[in-house]
């Protein structure tokens, strides 16, 4: 894949070739991004154009935060932003929530019942004591796919082909994310798998581009997706949108904009969902399925 910047600069560099190869760079690009305009908004500003230099970047650096929406402060170390995506080539604005946590405040809990039985995030969030709450793994009928490690509890074993990771070491610690298949994981007191990675050290992964190893980056669905960003501060995001939501390349041109630098998608469609009760805020992003598994915070 041609990376953005070099994209832009070969643009420059064959315009005086004429229109025929300006066309044909054209072409490349759309077929690259999926064709039209992709823009974002607070709801205090107008409609700001995400450049396709950033929709085909694959490095992400310091410098790199371009999407500042306005957060609200909810609590200590806790943010939430509104971001409205217009996405091609459908009109409609796609909703999508933001959650910019402190570890430091806050402390990160996976849960589940016992026996795995599925409820909405918001029942599960109440019955473990969260604050803030998403949907956590993919799941099938007998329960979660894939590692899930509760209260330093191993409840469900780690799936060796699926290489996304969203872990805490030790009671009370950071969250990471760790994009490897068969990882080593030493004693962990939460955590689970998800699919597809989405970015490790500030780089993205080629097929959030391309497509491939089963991924299509550009069907449209709603997400749920977890990253640290440069502050080590976790981001929790969903769509709000029963009809709609975003590509795996917009998702992925997002949470690169927002800073993040290793990111990851959790289960997501039907089960895409968000619970936050925090002294007198609410807000809830409903979902279609209820769900096994949840990821949240509780205060510290």
């Amino acid at each position: 894949m041609i990376p953005g910047l070099t994209l832009l600069a070969l643009a420059g560099s064959i315009a005086a070739c004429g229109p025929v190869a300006v066309e044909t760079l054209e072409d490349l690009a759309v077929r690259v991004v999926g064709g039209g305009h992709l823009y974002w908004s607070d709801g205090a500003r107008g409609w700001t154009e995400i450049p396709l230099s950033l929709r085909l970047r694959r490095h992400w650096g310091p410098s790199d935060v371009v999407l500042e929406p306005r957060y609200e402060h909810v609590a200590e170390g806790l943010d939430i932003a509104e971001i409205t995506m217009l996405r091609p080539p459908d009109p409609r604005g796609v909703e999508v929530v933001v959650a910019r946590i402190d570890p430091a405040h806050w402390q990160f809990r996976t849960w589940g019942r016992d026996d795995w039985s599925r409820a909405p995030v918001a029942t599960l969030a109440e019955e473990a004591g969260l604050s803030l709450a998403v949907n956590g793994p993919y799941f099938a009928e007998d329960g979660p796919l894939g590692l899930v490690v509760s209260d330093g509890v191993v409840r469900n074993r780690q799936n060796p082909r699926r290489a996304s990771h969203f872990l805490v070491e030790k009671a009370g610690g950071r969250p990471r994310i760790l994009n490897q298949k068969k990882a080593k994981l030493g004693p962990l007191d939460q955590g689970i798998q998800g699919f597809p990675s989405i970015m490790s050290g500030g780089k993205t992964f080629t097929y959030l581009r391309t497509g491939g190893l089963g991924v299509d980056a550009d069907a449209v669905a709603r997400r749920t997706a977890a990253c640290i960003d440069r502050d080590d501060r976790v981001l929790l995001l969903v769509t709000d949108d029963w009809t709609a939501g975003l590509s795996l390349a917009d998702l992925a041109t997002l949470l690169g904009g927002l800073g993040c630098i290793d990111a990851m998608a959790f289960d997501g469609g039907a089960s895409t969902a968000m619970s936050v009760s925090v002294a007198e805020y609410r807000r809830d992003v409903g979902g279609f399925d209820a769900v096994p598994v949840v990821v949240g915070i509780a205060p510290r």
